[in-house]
C-alpha cells in the first residue's frame, strides 16, 4: 500500500501523507528494528501494519564504540539495507557507548558528531534508493519512467517526508554528560539534523538523577523502561523488566522537562552463571527453552540448572551451570501503562523493543491490551 510519503508535483498522485495527529490523540505503537540486516517480507510488512500502520520504524543504523587500536571512535555493527523495504517512514537510531566519551578530547567530540551525521546521510541515501525501486515496482509504466528519471529529486523528497526524527542512544553518566551533550549540540548544527526532531534515549537512572546526569539538549526523549537491573547480579529477579524497580525510579520524580515517548520490552534472554560467576547472556532463550526436562532442572526465581553439557549458539554450557530466564511477564506489561501513561507526551508513541517476527508472535495478543491501557 502506497501510504508512506508525498513527493511534490508529478508524484502527488501516488503518495499520501499520514494524517496529522491531534495533541489529544492517544499514543501510537511503534517498533525498534535492531538487526544488522534490514529485510522484511510481505508477511512481516502486513504484521507491522496491524500494530503500527503509518508509524516509522526506529531503525538502528550502527553503533559507535571506542577502539584503542584505532585511537578513536569507530562505527561497528552497521545495518545493511537489503531487499523488502517498502519505503515506510524511518527514524535513524545510532547507539554510542559511554566509554567513547571517557576517551575523546572535546575537539574529537565535535568531529565525531560530523562523522555520525555524514554516515547517517549515507544510510538514508541507501534507504531512499530502495524506496525508489520499491515505488517503481508498484507504479504503472508512465509513472515508472518518471521515477527512473527523477533520482535526485526523489531522494530529496523522500528524506524530507519520511525521516521526521533522528535518535541518538547513549547510557551517559554524570562524568560524561558534558562531552555527550556537546556532541548533541554539534550534531544539531549538521545539515542532516536541520528541520528534523532530534531525540535521545533516557534511562530510568537518568530520569531520576537528572540533577547529576543533566537533561540532554534535544527536542524529545525516549524513556527506556527495560534493562532495569544488572543481569550479572545473582540476586536480580528480572534484569529486563521489573515493574517495582521501574516504579521506584519514577514515583517521586518531578515531571521531566522534555516531552517523552516510552519504550517497553518484548524480548528475553538467559543470564548464564557458572559457580555464581556471570558468564554472559544467551540469546533466543525464552520460556519454552527450559521445558526440556532432560536438559534442565527448574530452580526458584525462574532459574534452571543444566543437567548435562550442551552448546547454545557459540557458548559451551556445562552440567551444573545455572541460567536465569529474564523476560517481561504478561501481568507486568499489562499493568505498565498505569505507571507510565502520565509520562507520555500527548499524541506520542509507545515503542516496543524490538521487532522480530517470532517475538511479536509471542506478544501479539498482549500488545493491543498494553496500548489500550494508555
Amino acid at each position: 500500500m502506497l501510504h508512506f510519503f508525498l513527493l511534490p508535483l508529478f508524484f502527488a498522485d501516488l503518495f499520501l501523507l499520514p494524517a496529522c495527529q491531534r495533541d489529544s490523540a492517544p499514543p501510537a505503537a511503534a517498533f525498534y528494528y535492531w538487526k544488522t540486516g534490514f529485510e522484511m517480507d510481505s508477511t512481516e510488512r502486513a504484521q507491522l501494519d496491524r500494530f503500527a500502520a503509518g508509524q516509522p520504524i526506529y531503525l538502528r543504523l550502527f553503533d559507535v564504540d571506542y577502539s584503542a587500536g584505532y585511537g578513536g571512535a569507530v562505527p561497528v555493527g552497521e545495518v545493511s539495507e537489503a531487499s523488502g523495504f517498502d519505503g515506510r517512514p524511518v527514524v535513524p537510531v545510532v547507539f554510542i557507548t559511554n566509554r567513547v566519551f571517557t576517551q575523546l578530547k572535546p575537539a574529537d567530540v565535535d568531529s565525531l558528531a560530523v562523522k555520525i551525521a555524514k554516515k547517517i546521510g549515507s544510510h538514508l541515501n541507501n534507504l531512499a534508493e530502495n524506496a525508489r525501486w520499491w515505488a517503481m515496482a508498484q507504479a504503472d509504466e508512465s509513472l515508472r519512467s518518471r521515477l527512473e528519471a527523477s533520482h535526485d529529486s526523489f531522494f530529496i523528497a523522500w528524506k524530507a517526508q519520511n525521516v521526521p526524527e533522528i535518535q541518538l542512544d547513549c547510557d551517559w553518566t554524570a562524568s560524561t554528560r558534558d562531552a555527550y551533550f556537546r556532541l548533541l549540540r554539534t550534531f544539531k548544527k549538521q545539515t542532516i539534523a536541520q528541520h528534523r526532531v532530534l531525540s535521545c534515549t533516557i534511562r530510568l537512572h537518568q530520569y531520576r538523577d537528572r540533577a547529576s546526569t543533566g537533561v540532554p539538549p534535544v527536542e524529545r526523549g525516549l524513556l527506556m523502561c527495560y534493562n532495569v537491573a544488572s543481569p550479572r547480579d545473582t540476586a536480580t529477579r528480572n534484569a529486563i523488566f521489573d515493574l517495582k524497580i521501574a516504579e521506584n525510579y519514577l514515583k517521586d520524580a518531578k515531571k521531566y522537562p522534555l516531552p517523552l515517548d516510552v519504550a517497553l520490552p518484548v524480548f528475553s534472554w538467559g543470564a548464564w552463571f557458572r559457580d555464581g560467576e556471570f558468564r554472559g547472556l544467551l540469546s533466543a532463550w525464552d520460556d519454552v527453552t527450559p521445558s526440556d526436562t532432560s536438559c534442565f532442572t527448574a530452580l526458584p526465581q525462574a532459574c534452571y540448572r543444566l543437567r548435562r553439557d550442551t552448546v547454545w549458539g557459540n557458548n559451551y554450557l556445562r552440567e551444573g551451570d545455572v541460567v536465569r530466564l529474564d523476560m517481561p511477564s504478561e501481568q507486568e506489561l499489562i499493568a505498565a501503562p498505569a505507571l507510565l501513561k502520565r509520562l507520555v507526551r500527548p499524541g506520542g508513541r509507545v515503542l516496543f523493543f524490538d521487532w522480530d517476527t517470532k517475538k511479536i508472535e509471542q506478544y501479539e495478543r498482549l500488545i493491543p491490551k498494553i496500548m489500550a491501557g494508555f
